[in-house]
């Protein structure tokens, strides 16, 4: 009895973690997207890259959102989060979604380098020591991946943020980590190129609009002193200005610090462009400055808040009640001043009067639902937006026109100082003109000598070229050694790079061949002819298959080796690879006719289907191949006979329009089972 007591003590927990494991997966289908990815992620505060291998182990990591928040981290605690670790989500994918493009999209913080299914996909920033890490936050740009198979999958993310406690503190920034997303592909792509440049043209235009009226009024201030109205409204209008810019910075920046520099920097303009607000209002219509003096106050202390980070959490609701304040003071001292007659009320207080509305209203919704939210899905939606539209431009609308009949006289001043300075401009290209003059009579001087430094440059140049025609034939003769062991696009890749990254080829075709009865072939002859007689063989071998087209991989003593398809797609390799079977086959006989038993029967073998094929070692290095599409041809060769090409079922369906075949059957191959092979007989 104690011992079954023992028994499921020690199987309780391994149950627990198969039905905890089970309810951590992520079931994706194509009706579920788009689907947001932040839950069930598994977090280590660790780095080694075998965490990136769906293979790795885990079970005993914490369950966590990918957003990894962060609240009220005490200091003493903050050694460990070192900023940098895998994350890790197991998900299922439904059939409908295989080789369909899908898009994934995050937002972030930091770096981060995102596997899927332990291949590295893409990368954002560079995750380097805490002093070189690279940050970017591509902010919802979607990348494509596809998924080869239904079922269970593996997302993992090496990710890096050694900022995260200090983005807390300064900037109260609770997302330490990130937000994924997974859409449509075609979706995704098409919505973010739309929303990139409705975004753009919008965010530019209204800053165009906007610092184009700063500079403007700003200039009108600097000469006509005694309104100051035109130095509020400049304020504001660049306030404006940068607070349409920073939504723009906020989202193709990419830098996370310029981001939170942005949110943080959104105050400081609100507070400037409010307290610009009511200076503008009680400059035109006030005749109390105390209301002035105390909103210039309240945004004095809204600017401290953010630069300073003192009271942080207060921010919010200073920044709304300020907002509330100036609109109702704007709203009110224009409708008093229409009242009483003022010249150009009516045509300001319009755009005072639109705007405030404005900022009542989104600042009444807030406070009541505690979010705003304007959608151009419903027809109460693209109504609200229009009226936004008018609201955001009236001011400098109603503005431009009071100015227009206010500042005349400005304008006019404005010209004779321009006249001025085209005086100063005609003198200025006289003074030039007169330079030109004095270097022209120094130019004969210049030339003499340089006609003696030409001489000498001269000179110079035969011996450069000399040298560099030396190097040329140097150069040429190592590009030659190279490209005779690697294909020319792998050799070009290792000039470049130093080194050639392994490739995966769907569509290639595999041929071997092999020498029958070559040892006993090898003992009629001595070892001089016996190599003689391979180096003319594979010599042959090689002009056919380059002729073709076709890439030759290695010798593997009597046998040969090459494959069509790589590194360059071809899609008639299998036509190609028969075709020069048959041409060696061919010379093979003709051989066999004029050296007799000097020589050596020959079996073909050909498969077609994909390979991975990439440079083994770093000393003598070799181009090789790997997949069970080449070790199918290997048992194709040697179940063949004499003088015959034989091919697979997967060759046979690419080349049964251009030759006659016959079929053999199915036959039992080492390690394959039974293989359906074909012998090739001629073209149709």
């Amino acid at each position: 009895m104690k011992k079954l007591l023992l028994l499921c003590f020690v199987l309780l927990p391994l149950l627990m973690e198969a039905q905890t494991a089970e309810h951590f997966v992520t079931y994706i289908t194509i009706d579920s997207l788009p689907k947001i990815l932040n839950d069930n992620w598994r977090f280590r505060a660790a780095d080694a890259p075998a965490m990136a291998s769906p293979d790795f182990n885990d079970s005993t990591w914490e369950i966590t959102s990918s957003r990894l928040i962060l609240k009220n981290v005490p200091k003493k605690e903050s050694e460990k989060f070192n900023g940098v670790g895998w994350i890790r989500l197991h998900i299922i994918i439904d059939s409908s979604l295989v080789n369909l493009p899908i898009a994934l999209d995050m937002t972030h913080p930091g770096a981060s380098e995102i596997y899927l299914d332990g291949k590295l996909v893409t990368s954002y920033g560079s995750i380097n020591s805490k002093d070189s890490s690279v940050y970017f936050d591509h902010q919802e740009t979607p990348f494509i991946i596809y998924f080869q198979s239904a079922g269970s999958h593996l997302i993992a993310v090496r990710y890096a943020n050694y900022n995260a406690l200090r983005n807390n503190s300064e900037y109260q920034s609770q997302m330490a980590g990130f937000e994924m997303n997974i859409k449509k592909g075609n979706y995704a792509i098409k919505r973010s190129h739309d929303l990139a440049i409705s975004n753009t043209f919008v965010f530019a235009l209204l800053f165009g609009i906007f610092i184009a009226l700063s500079m403007l009024h700003m200039f009108l201030y600097m000469y006509y002193r005694a309104a100051r109205s035109n130095l509020f409204f400049s304020l504001f209008c660049f306030a404006l200005a940068f607070v349409f810019l920073l939504p723009f910075i906020n989202k193709f920046s990419g830098s996370p610090e310029a981001q939170f520099f942005a949110n943080k920097s959104s105050y400081v303009l609100c507070a400037l462009a409010c307290f610009s607000l009511s200076g503008f209002s009680n400059e035109l219509f006030g005749r109390k400055r105390l209301r002035f003096y105390f909103i210039t106050a309240y945004a004095l202390i809204l600017i401290l808040i953010s630069l300073f980070g003192i009271a942080d959490e207060l921010r919010p609701g200073v920044i709304l009640s300020l907002i509330g304040v100036v609109s109702l003071e704007a709203v009110v001292l224009t409708i008093s001043a229409i009242f009483r007659k003022i010249k150009g009320a009516r045509i300001i207080g319009f755009g005072i009067l639109m705007f405030a509305l404005l900022f009542l209203i989104i600042v009444s919704t807030a406070a009541i639902d505690g979010i705003f939210e304007l959608s151009d899905s419903t027809l109460a939606g693209e109504i609200f937006s229009i009226f936004v539209a008018i609201s955001i431009l009236s001011i400098p609308i109603s503005m431009s026109v009071y100015q227009a009949w206010s500042f005349s006289s400005i304008n006019k001043n404005l010209a004779a100082q321009l006249l001025q300075v085209k005086i100063l401009s005609d003198k200025t290209l006289e003074q030039e003109q007169e330079k030109q003059r004095m270097l022209e009579s120094r130019q004969e001087e210049l030339e003499r000598e340089v006609s003696l430094r030409t001489e000498e440059v001269v000179a110079q140049k035969v011996k450069i070229e000399k040298q560099h025609e030396e190097l040329k034939n140097e150069k040429k003769k190592s590009d030659d050694l190279l490209l005779n062991i690697l294909p020319e696009e792998i050799a070009d890749e290792l000039k470049q790079k130093g080194f050639s990254d392994a490739r995966y080829y769907d569509h290639v075709s595999v041929m071997f061949t092999d020498f029958v009865d070559f040892t006993k072939a090898a003992e009629r002859m001595t070892p001089k002819e016996l190599v003689d007689e391979l180096h003319a063989c594979f010599k042959a071998f090689d002009d056919i298959i380059t002729n073709a087209g076709i890439e030759k991989i290695k010798t593997i003593g009597d046998a040969y080796l090459a494959v069509c398809g790589l590194p360059l797609k071809d899609e008639g390799h299998a036509v190609k690879m028969v075709t020069a079977a048959f041409k060696i086959v061919e010379f093979i006989q003709e051989r066999k006719k004029l050296l007799g038993e000097k020589t050596f029967d020959i079996r073909v073998g050909i498969n077609s289907g994909s390979v991975v094929a990439g440079i083994v070692g770093i000393r003598k290095f070799a181009y090789d191949v790997w997949g069970d599409t080449v070790n199918t041809a290997a048992r194709l060769e040697q179940h063949g006979e004499v003088g015959r090409v034989n091919v697979s079922q997967q060759t046979y369906e690419l080349i049964n329009d251009h030759f006659e075949c016959t079929y053999r059957g199915e036959i039992t191959a080492k390690n394959k089972g039974s293989l359906k092979m074909y012998f090739v007989d001629r073209l149709k």
